[in-house]
């Protein structure tokens, strides 16, 4: 079975950096952890909402087919501390990207980078070809 390798917006409210490096420690658990962005620490990008955040994108590779991923993804939300309503966002760890082992994007979910945020952060670990 060949590795696939993904590219993931972690995002977190509460405890920022520190949350976040256990979320690449979990990660790391799941596969191998090719490429990460400098953490970045600011305002929400949504309007209205006065929570601070620390964001981050990683490139990941692992054997785990996409639909298996996302909701090893979800399991691993709920481990890092995520419930349901969160105000401050525990973890947040969104598949953005799906890339062949070439580096060709094979699959995007284009509301995962809407944001030019998260686009700059997803650009330093793996850009689009």
């Amino acid at each position: 079975m060949s590795p696939h390798r993904y590219l993931l917006i972690l995002g977190s409210g509460a405890d920022g950096e520190a949350q976040l490096a256990r979320a690449r420690a979990a990660l790391a658990g799941e596969g191998r952890l090719l490429a990460s962005s400098p953490v970045v620490t600011g305002a929400s990008v949504v309007s209205g909402d006065p929570h601070r955040y620390a964001n981050q994108a990683v490139l990941l590779e692992t054997a785990l087919a996409r639909t298996a991923f996302n909701a090893r993804l979800k399991a691993l939300e709920t481990e890092l501390g995520r419930r349901p309503g969160d105000a401050a966002c525990a973890i947040d760890l969104d598949l953005a990207r799906e890339y062949a082992i070439d580096g060709e994007m094979r699959w995007e979910n284009p509301a995962k980078l809407e944001h030019p945020l998260f686009e700059k952060l997803a650009a330093q670990v793996a850009p689009v070809r």
